[in-house]
């Protein structure tokens, strides 16, 4: 029992988790995945149309409720309770926690996957200049699209298609985009948080300890001399 439970929270954690994108002949899909599991959304799939169709059913008829004669009146304020000061931050500390926040939004972004990224872009107008002109312009802008991706996110697999025509005026485009995120990740992210978190929280501590003993050691010696 105890194997399997260790086998479900190892494969609830590891499991990819993701949305699947898709645009192709003027058509919007969205869907969710768990795994090699994809589940249609927009469109919904015949799974997700038999769920609301009985959520439909089974949904009863709201009830107003009752209105009471009499409202209860609000207690009065204690004016005799103290109200507790704010903390005021100093620059070091708001420093701290921005350079904080920006790791953390960094590592979260770090911790999707791009498991499939598709473009086929196939570019046309009614002047031949400009679609040349697109296409050297889309050419440039895909060759630098995987450098400027590298550091932010993984791109596990992509296929990326550009065309031109010149007999036809209207563009065509296909794109897919398959985004996932393992649980553990997440963990990860956290820890690694919270121990960032701590270690500066030590090292502020620290350093108003060693500030303090240096201004009482100063007023001893102002008090000697």
């Amino acid at each position: 029992m105890l194997i399997l439970l260790l086998l479900l929270i190892v494969l609830i954690f590891f499991v990819p988790y993701g949305v699947d994108l898709a645009f192709a002949d003027g058509v919007f899909r969205l869907g969710v995945r768990a795994g090699p599991v994809r589940i249609g959304l927009y469109p919904p799939s015949p799974l997700i149309q038999k769920l609301l169709s009985k959520k439909q059913k089974g949904k009863k008829p709201k009830q107003e409720p009752e209105q009471s004669e009499e409202a209860p009146k609000p207690e009065p304020l204690d004016k005799t309770e103290k109200i507790p000061k704010k903390r005021e931050w100093d620059l070091d500390t708001i420093l701290a926690l921005l350079k904080m926040g920006i790791h953390a939004v960094r590592r979260f972004f770090r911790s999707f996957t791009v498991d499939f990224f598709q473009l086929h872009l196939l570019l046309a107008s009614n002047d031949p200049y400009t679609t040349a002109m697109e296409y050297a312009a889309a050419c440039s802008a895909v060759e630098a699209l995987p450098a400027m991706c590298a550091d932010a996110i993984r791109v596990r697999r992509r296929d990326i298609q550009i065309g031109s025509d010149f007999l036809t005026e209207k563009p065509q485009i296909k794109l897919r985009l398959v985004l996932t995120l393992q649980l553990f990740r997440l963990v990860h992210l956290a820890v690694a948080l919270a121990a960032e978190f701590i270690a500066w929280k030590i090292k502020t501590r620290r350093a108003n300890a060693a500030a303090a003993s240096e201004r009482k050691a100063d007023n001893g010696r102002h008090k000697v001399q």
